[in-house]
């Protein structure tokens, strides 16, 4: 199952593209001041819903996996765990609303998904040392997101995962752990999960549908605004798992992992950190891990007694995909979710992130 749809054309970006200048007192819908902005203006344009005008979630009605009547089991959702509390945010909500200002775990969260980009990423809010409610701009900066924080009004491209434009330009959001898979799957790797359901005050969303087309068909190749040149070795709407280390940068293209198998074990090495990357085909599922356990660097392979599983070279113990070791030496360890791990179309990968190298090929 590849992440292809057809479904209702675009109903949200509706209206006239109108190019930015960074210089421009007036800035974009909603009156951000645009004038200490660190962007390229010519890839800032006004999305057309404007400020709000895609309604970021706060704090929205979660309830237990049957709570979301909506929700089908290869549905797409991001999933989440603080503190060993797991949520999923499905697509079906993500698409209308883009970000969630959540709690879970004890922890503040804030989840954002970008349809244009096809990236999911979650953060932690606090700026400052101050939780800060987000918003949605009406902005985007090269087909990405712009957040605006309700305290400062700055504008924080997501994928660049700091302020852009604003009195917080320069200041960086931590970025946490995340994971895009299908509701079943989700359901699987954490059984006691929670989830954000569709009953929120916009009524007159149409939850079920998707709003942008056939705009994430792996072989389309239009995007909805301008943007700067991309690599073209893969197809623009290939989805990826990208790493962010520090300066170290590594993809690992969806399509590439399809070819190693339908379960496969990537060991590598990134910043300086030893990772694994457990791929699981039938859910299209990449989860990056650290492979350190006690001190030791880990080796792993698909299982040769149960091939839904991975176990470790070391000892021979079975893990899980979600880095839980179920049978063996280690039973009961577990590895540490990569924190900047997020998946993301290839166009935009490749644009925000020039300098990279492939995981897998």
């Amino acid at each position: 199952m590849l992440r292809l749809r057809s479904l209702a054309f675009p109903v949200l970006l509706a209206g006239t593209l109108t190019t930015l200048g960074c210089s421009d007192p007036q800035g974009v819908s909603g009156g951000f001041d645009l004038s200490t902005c660190d962007l390229f203006s010519n890839k800032l344009f006004d999305g057309g819903p404007g400020r709000d005008g895609i309604p970021a979630l706060t704090h929205p009605e979660v309830g237990p996996p049957d709570a979301e009547p909506l929700l089908e089991p290869d549905d797409r959702v991001l999933g989440v765990v603080r503190n060993g509390a797991a949520r999923a945010y499905p697509f079906i909500v993500m698409w209308w609303h883009e970000i969630v200002n959540d709690t879970l775990g004890g922890e503040p969260v804030l989840v954002t998904y970008c349809p244009l980009t096809g990236s999911g990423l979650a953060f932690d809010p606090r700026v400052n040392g101050e939780v800060t409610e987000f918003g949605v701009s009406g902005a985007i900066f090269e087909n990405n997101l712009m957040m605006f924080d309700r305290r400062t009004e700055s504008l924080w491209p997501q994928l660049m995962t700091s302020a852009r434009c604003g009195p917080l330009l320069g200041t960086e959001l931590a970025v946490g752990p995340i994971v895009e898979t299908t509701w079943e799957r989700w359901q699987e790797l954490y059984p006691q999960t929670t989830v954000v359901t569709t009953n929120t005050r916009f009524v007159n969303l149409p939850y079920g549908e998707y709003p942008y087309g056939s705009y994430d068909l792996t072989t389309n190749q239009s995007f909805l605004f301008p943007g700067s040149p991309f690599n073209i070795t893969r197809l623009p709407k290939e989805v990826i798992l990208g790493i962010v280390d520090g300066e170290a940068k590594v993809a690992y293209p969806f399509l590439a992992l399809h070819d190693r198998g339908e379960v496969v074990a990537i060991n590598d090495t990134i910043g300086g950190r030893p990772i694994v990357v457990f791929w699981h085909a039938a859910s299209e599922t990449a989860i990056a891990l650290d492979r350190r356990v006690g001190g030791e660097t880990l080796e792993f392979q698909v299982s040769g007694q149960d091939p839904t599983l991975y176990e470790d070279s070391g000892t021979g113990s079975l893990w899980n995909q979600a880095g839980t070791a179920i049978a063996g030496d280690l039973a009961g360890a577990q590895l540490a979710p990569v924190e900047g791990a997020y998946a993301v179309f290839w166009f935009a990968w490749s644009v925000f992130h020039r300098f990279h190298r492939l995981g897998v090929e």
